[in-house]
């Protein structure tokens, strides 16, 4: 299979185990491109610079939101993935996203179930259904998983809409302008494991209520 109407955004904050799923998209996406937008020590990627597949972005700002926004910017391919560095997620499934939008679409999301307590902490996972429950009655969506950090997005749909959010809620922005836009949008079951190394990053009590603050900043938008 060939995927170089794919390019992939893998961002990169001192992520040690970045470098297991780099190996994962060039080996189950061959010919894909990526872009690894970093904001942190990248020492452990420095010997795929010479890979012509892999470009290498250094943010001008910080938080996962921005390392998207700036990627962005850089795609010149059809569809566009994002998928977190963590290990949390198969590329396999990136793949089974990828064939799905091909037949149509314009957002593919993968819906994480049968995650373990292990994986997905049961205040995480409470806090997500209220914030994409929120999302799906203010909009009018109807997202299982909103806050979910796999996706595939054809490329012309994306970059109709204007993002501005520059951390964590760059998800909850795409879902609502993109449906705003009234791009289709499916769902598709993925596998979510334990994030490898450090579970620093989970996301927090404070977190989630930005996220949820999130969900009401564009209801009156038109952008």
């Amino acid at each position: 299979m060939n995927y170089s109407d794919t390019t992939i955004i893998l961002p990169v904050k001192n992520e040690p185990y970045a470098s297991h799923i780099l190996n994962d998209i060039l080996k189950i996406l061959p010919n894909s491109k990526v872009i690894i937008a970093y904001s942190g020590n990248i020492d452990d990627l420095k010997s795929y610079k010479s890979n012509s597949q892999i470009t290498f972005l250094k943010q001008t700002g910080k938080g996962k939101g921005n390392a998207c926004i700036e990627s962005f910017n850089l795609v010149k391919t059809k569809f566009v993935g994002l998928v977190d560095s963590d290990g949390t997620y198969d590329i396999t499934d990136l793949a089974k996203a990828i064939a799905l939008i091909r037949k149509g679409g314009d957002m593919v999301m993968g819906q994480r179930i049968a995650v373990s307590r292990e994986a997905m902490p049961d205040y995480i996972r409470f806090g997500n259904w209220v914030i994409t429950t929120v999302a799906n009655i203010l909009y009018g969506m109807h997202l299982k998983d909103s806050q979910t950090g796999l996706r595939i997005i054809r490329t012309q749909a994306l970059k109709s809409i204007k993002l501005t959010e520059q951390e964590f809620g760059i998800e909850s922005e795409i879902n609502i302008k993109m449906h705003k836009k009234g791009y289709g949008i499916k769902e598709m079951p993925i596998k979510y494991h334990k994030r490898l190394g450090s579970n620093s990053k989970q996301i927090k009590f404070l977190d989630g209520i930005k996220l949820l603050i999130i969900d009401f900043k564009f209801f009156l938008k038109e952008d």
